[in-house]
């Protein structure tokens, strides 16, 4: 962008000097930053559960557990500039179906350690 040095003249390259841009604002709140990191440890700390499933549940239980976390981890990570609340709600929803599907398959198929 240019801006004009001289009087009422019309603008030259003689009279003209560079103003530097602005710098563009990354839009990303601190709280904003925060959540989605939560939601990240969240996912985290449910990987670790998903892939410690094989003591409990046989290896098709383990499969459809991992496929459940690593669906929601794409998923948080992909839109996590959306808003905050995608990664922190994917992290507390792989946490529920991880547990969820663990206490079912011990409670109908019978999965114990």
């Amino acid at each position: 962008m240019w801006r004009n040095r001289g009087t009422a003249r019309p603008p030259s390259l003689a009279t003209m000097e560079a103003v530097p841009e602005p710098e563009p604002e990354s839009g990303i709140s601190p709280r904003h930053l925060l959540y989605s990191l939560v939601g990240w440890g969240l996912q985290a700390a449910f990987g670790v559960i998903a892939f410690a499933s094989g003591l409990v549940a046989p290896p098709a239980g383990v499969a459809v557990i991992i496929s459940v976390w690593a669906i929601t981890a794409v998923y948080s990570v992909v839109n996590w500039r959306r808003t905050p609340w995608i990664p922190l709600g994917m992290g507390l929803l792989a946490g529920v179906m991880i547990v969820g599907i663990i206490a079912v398959g011990g409670a109908v198929l019978g999965w114990n350690a």
